[in-house]
């Protein structure tokens, strides 16, 4: 397979989408926020009560990484820890009446993303670019089970 800037590429649109978050939170007076935090919301605007494994899970995050986030949105009032009704041993997530209020603004920031991302891409290629994306990634995560030896190693092939 010949050398491609697909990386490059993908590189650029997370360096692009990040700055333009970044922009769109401030503007929206919310620059208290990172981009990460973005995820956890999407996750609980979906379903709240979830646990922290529950959480990192779905935003491909470590435990600990996302607890350090989760605790700095409870000190800023938007998410709260509670006793799970299931197992009082265990907490779950929960958004305040904060966090919650800040489901209309999310949810445009995400559209005006998405639209400036999509602009001059048809429909169709905007479903192709999603899949190709997904499938990339997937790839990626595969390939990253297998070693490989570096041909001036004497290898070149996938072992």
């Amino acid at each position: 397979m010949k050398q491609r800037p697909i990386l490059a590429l993908a590189a650029r649109l997370h360096e692009e989408g990040h700055r333009r978050l970044l922009a769109s939170l401030k503007s929206a007076g919310l620059a208290d926020l990172t981009t990460s935090c973005g995820d956890i919301f999407m996750v609980l605007f979906q379903k709240e009560g979830q646990s922290l494994t529950a959480v990192a899970e779905k935003i491909h995050r470590t435990k600990s990484t996302t607890s350090i986030m989760i605790d700095r949105l409870v000190k800023q009032g938007y998410i709260e820890k509670r006793v799970s009704p299931k197992d009082a041993r265990a907490t779950v997530i929960c958004l305040t009446d904060k966090g919650r209020g800040l489901k209309p603004v999310m949810d445009e920031i995400s559209m005006e993303l998405t639209e400036s991302l999509c602009n001059g891409l048809t429909d169709e290629e905007a479903d192709q670019l999603e899949r190709l994306l997904a499938k990339a990634v997937f790839g990626m995560k595969t390939a990253e089970k297998t070693v490989f030896v570096s041909p001036r190693r004497g290898g070149g092939e996938k072992e």
